[in-house]
């Protein structure tokens, strides 16, 4: 689990090293800094006490996957919670992501599922149970629409659309791209303005 950055540590390292002129060097570390803070709306519910997910499949009467189908799971009770919307994959797997806190436990949790085209709705209720003391352990439940398999792979893709756990790690991919790249612009910058520095500094002493 990572933890949530000081960002007003951030900002007063910018101006530190941000000079009062312009430069290529301070405008490389000041973009490698917001690189860092670029991934700052997937923290919301990257903490396991900030989200509850919510998995299962899809399957028709026959016990077929049924792919497509919208999934949308809401808090019943606090209606500051948004509701979060998602569609199965091939293989009927979805997954959502509840913005869920420690005061959301026992909240009723209702998952749906709606298909125009098949005429699929239906819907389920469950209460979010999880130990508010423990932050360690993965909060979720699994909600399977249609016949039960005796086995259900636990593994799938899932068509995460609105989840914020999809866009997570996006984010901190191109946050670390923009870091590393800035720092390495930066760098080498420096070793630029030091190389011609040397040969001014020898040219004065003669």
């Amino acid at each position: 689990m990572l933890d949530r950055p000081d960002f007003s540590r951030v900002g007063q390292t910018i101006f530190k090293v941000l000079p009062s002129g312009p430069s290529w060097g301070g405008a490389a570390v000041f973009f490698g800094l917001v690189g860092l803070i670029v991934p700052y709306p997937a923290w919301a519910t990257h903490e396991t006490d900030h989200r509850f997910t919510i998995s299962g499949y899809v399957r028709d009467k026959d016990g077929k996957p049924v792919k497509d189908v919208r999934v949308q799971a809401r808090d019943l009770r606090d209606r500051s919670v948004d509701p979060v919307n998602t569609y199965a994959d091939g293989s009927g797997f979805y997954k959502v992501v509840l913005h869920l806190h420690n005061h959301n436990v026992g909240d009723p949790i209702h998952v749906s599922i709606k298909d125009e085209r098949s005429g699929v709705d239906e819907g389920k209720k469950f209460r979010a149970e999880f130990d508010p003391n423990d932050r360690r352990t993965e909060r979720e439940a699994r909600v399977n629409f249609g016949p039960e398999l005796e086995r259900s792979p636990i593994s799938g893709v899932g068509g995460l659309v609105e989840t914020a756990e999809a866009s997570s790690y996006w984010l901190y991919g191109v946050g670390g791209i923009l870091a590393l790249a800035a720092i390495g612009a930066g760098v080498a910058w420096a070793r630029r303005q030091q190389a011609k520095a040397v040969p001014k500094r020898r040219g004065k002493k003669r």
